[in-house]
């Protein structure tokens, strides 16, 4: 019965949570106690251990098939604090029956401790057998670790191989794991209740004492995918142009007027350093059209050249140019390379939050087309509500400020003469705030899945997607 409790424990009012620990302690101080009865030595070994593993487990056995489901504590004599786990296996071989039974793990090897708290898949041959009552002990010891396993009641055989799986149960070990992807209090800290409190994770600094005063904190490292689909208005500061190689230099009389359509994908690896500070590098590829419309004043670009127009006999470009102002459209194919750093200032309270995103994100393409970069701040709050099973959902809305600066180089050939319009801009956004709203769904602590919008305000339209797994 406490295994099936156990593993619902996830849905379990939190008032209903002490109950189920209490049965677990009970069970497995139970099995302790046993063993030691059996064994009177294990009193001395299990206080010069780093730590020890005490569990109780169900087993069924049906055909090429089986598998069984343990309830276990994990001890650590270090610092004096336990861990709850689950331990489920899957058996394929064969096996026909049904049993009970208690292990006990005398841990010598503190690393193996450390592996336990961040879970563990274990593959080992296995072969038994059990006939009502109990039955006979099995030992097994090595430098690291003394495994004791007994079976009390039950028929069942069986041999083949079992793979298990060593995860902790966050809710009654209380880990101080958020449900959201941002450190969070969820009310006043009780730092004498029932339920301990650890954090087994080198990073955050100072993440340990964040946790002894209630703040539970996300898994501290993320790699993720991101996506941004951006359209909107640039502007110029400046403008060089020349013809045929010959280098360029500023003129007045050549006016652009422009409009982005970009697609950006990143790869992000982000890291907590501290409670509230995430810091994170992105590195990615952007693919779009810059649309630019190039107007000429003729006669400047006339005498730009050399082209003398009031003889008898005039060049062809004095038709094409003269007393006329031309207009060229451009557009300029683009896919440089980009990388940047940033970081989240973030903290929660309850089911509130309130992010600041920041970074700064740098474009450089081979072909010297489109060089700059990016500085965006992003202040938004939002709220989380559960879903149950499917994990969380936050909202959130704020603003968000975009400064691009680029430099774009090309040249154009011009119709119907020998002449080439070489040309270099500094460009900037139109709009430099709008406004932002999105949704983040937590599908577990580990995955996340983010979709967001800029825009309702000025120029600038943005989608923005991601996908993170935290570990």
């Amino acid at each position: 019965m406490s295994l099936m409790v156990l593993g619902g424990c996830s849905s379990l009012p939190a008032n209903e949570l002490d109950q189920v620990r209490a049965q677990v302690d009970w069970k497995t101080g139970d099995a302790l106690s046993r063993f030691v009865q059996e064994v009177p030595a294990l009193d001395q070994e299990i206080e010069e251990a780093a730590g020890y593993l005490v569990g109780t487990t169900d087993v069924l056995l049906l055909g090429p098939l089986g598998g069984s489901n343990a309830v276990a504590v994990l001890h650590d004599n270090r610092d004096q604090s336990r861990l709850y786990l689950d331990v489920h296996s899957l058996r394929m071989g064969f096996g026909l029956g049904a049993k009970g039974g208690r292990f006990l793990a005398v841990i010598h090897d503190p690393e193996l401790i450390d592996q336990l708290h961040h879970g563990k898949w274990l593959v080992e041959p296995n072969a038994s057998s059990n006939v009502g009552g109990e039955s006979g002990m099995l030992r097994y010891r090595n430098d690291d670790v003394a495994l004791y396993v007994s079976s009390d009641s039950g028929v069942s055989a069986g041999a083949g191989m079992k793979v298990s799986q060593v995860k902790v149960n966050h809710r009654l070990s209380n880990t101080a794991l958020s449900r959201y992807n941002f450190p969070s209090r969820n009310s006043a800290h009780r730092p004498d209740g029932d339920a301990p409190r650890y954090w087994a994770h080198t990073l955050p600094f100072l993440g340990k004492r964040a946790v002894e005063r209630g703040f539970n904190l996300p898994m501290p490292w993320g790699i993720g995918v991101v996506r941004a689909d951006v359209r909107q208005e640039m502007r110029i500061d400046h403008l060089e142009v020349g013809f045929n190689g010959n280098g360029t230099r500023p003129y007045d009389f050549v006016f652009f007027g422009a409009d982005s359509d970009l697609i950006t994908e990143q790869l992000k690896i982000d890291a907590w350093v501290l409670p509230f500070l995430n810091l994170y590098g992105t590195v990615g590829q952007v693919n779009g059209d810059l649309d630019l419309d190039i107007a000429i004043d003729g006669n400047a670009m006339l005498g730009q050249i050399g082209k003398d127009c009031t003889g008898v006999i005039r060049p062809a470009v004095c038709y094409l140019f003269e007393n006329k102002q031309v207009r060229f459209p451009v557009t300029a194919d683009l896919s440089p390379k980009n990388y940047g750093v940033g970081g989240v200032v973030a903290s929660g309270w309850r089911d509130w939050f309130l992010l600041v995103p920041f970074n700064v994100t740098w474009t450089d393409s081979d072909k010297a087309v489109l060089d700059g970069r990016a500085l965006t701040i992003s202040p938004r709050v939002g709220r989380g509500f559960a879903l149950n099973r499917a994990g969380r959902m936050t909202v959130f809305a704020g603003g968000n400020y975009l400064d691009v600066r680029t430099v774009i180089t090309g040249s154009l050939a011009i119709p119907g003469t020998d002449q080439v319009l070489d040309y270099k801009v500094d460009q900037n956004n139109a709009d430099r705030w709008n406004l932002v709203a999105g949704a983040n769904w937590d599908v577990t602590p580990r995955l996340s899945v983010m979709l967001e919008y800029d825009g309702f305000i000025g120029s600038r339209d943005a989608f923005i997607s991601a996908v993170t797994v935290r570990f």
